[in-house]
């Protein structure tokens, strides 16, 4: 168990050299050797003893608030800094023409996977399929001629449009209408938006195994107080994890109405549903996909943009086939 997420409300503490972790009146304690990061979806208490153990053997602690949005992290010091890599990152970032030549990567992978999403029921029969995916075939055609990255992102926010309409005729209850997100105010935008958060985590637990600096994002502006990194890598797995994740949640009829809290416009997991999710979740990240985790695809993306970095090879996207 290499990520272990905590839905419900616990009492965390290191019980000799073990993570124990207390809900309610059960205890359970976990070699902390088998594990390398800490997903707490719900209140919990913890102490500086803990803490220290967690350095000790580099786990990342994640936490999130009671909405599902990541809110920061303990870290783990760097055992292994390398400032070389560093700076070639930021000489790429500052280099328009090999910065462009990673954004557009990043959103041909993003949109080749929304498309193949579709594709998978198209080939199954579903002939609807079809003028959504021809519109955003013809949108990646575009990718090539952008000279900037908000042209990428507007490309982009066209695919999503074509993509997310495309939902409501792979089944009736993914017909959410316009993605809303801060907050969101019906179940699928609630699910989106909380697998989303969890696939950033994850994008930025297994880049900090690498040398890059997350905060030299290529596609998304580097800013304040953020790992955008994370949110450039995240882009061609956000497909494959979250939304293959809620089709399969729907077509198998698996959502419940103690999943929700809705009031006023604003739809939230309960704890319930958050625990119910992170689930299914954490299964989906460790599925096999020719012979790899999902977990060590998003692992082998941070090291494919690092060998790009360092000038060993170009980058190249997950795409997923069908």
């Amino acid at each position: 168990m290499e990520t272990l997420f905590i839905s419900k409300e616990a009492q965390l503490r290191q019980h000799e050299n073990t993570l124990q972790v207390k809900i309610g009146e059960q205890k359970r304690s976990l070699p902390i050797e088998k594990l390398s990061h800490v997903v707490l979806l719900a209140e919990s208490r913890l102490n500086s003893r803990l803490l220290g153990l967690c350095g000790k053997h580099g786990v990342r602690l994640s936490v999130f608030d009671y909405y599902g949005y990541f809110k920061g992290a303990f870290e783990p010091a760097d055992k292994h800094p390398a400032g070389k890599v560093k700076l070639q990152q930021a000489a790429l970032l500052l280099d328009d023409g090999r910065r462009m030549a990673v954004a557009r990567e990043v959103v041909r992978g993003a949109g080749h996977n929304m498309a193949a999403n579709l594709r998978y029921y198209q080939y199954r029969g579903n002939e609807d399929m079809k003028p959504p995916v021809a519109a955003m075939q013809k949108l990646m055609a575009k990718i090539p001629k952008a000279t900037d990255t908000n042209g990428l992102m507007g490309i982009e926010g066209q695919l999503h449009q074509f993509y997310y309409a495309a939902w409501a005729m792979i089944h009736e209850a993914l017909d959410f209408g316009k993605r809303v997100r801060r907050p969101p105010n019906n179940p699928v935008n609630c699910l989106i938006s909380f697998l989303n958060q969890l696939v950033y985590t994850v994008v930025r637990h297994e880049i900090s195994k690498t040398h890059l600096e997350e905060t030299f994002s290529l596609l998304h502006a580097p800013g304040y107080g953020r790992a955008s990194l994370s949110l450039d890598l995240a882009e061609p797995f956000k497909p494959v994890l979250t939304d293959m994740l809620i089709f399969r949640m729907v077509q198998r009829r698996m959502l419940d109405e103690n999943w929700f809290e809705q009031h006023e416009g604003v739809c939230l997991l309960t704890e319930t549903g958050r625990r119910q999710v992170a689930e299914q979740f954490a299964l989906r990240l460790e599925e096999q996909y020719q012979g790899r985790s999902f977990r060590n695809w998003i692992y082998r993306e941070a090291l494919a943009l690092e060998r790009e970095v360092l000038g060993v090879a170009e980058y190249e996207s997950f795409k997923r086939r069908v």
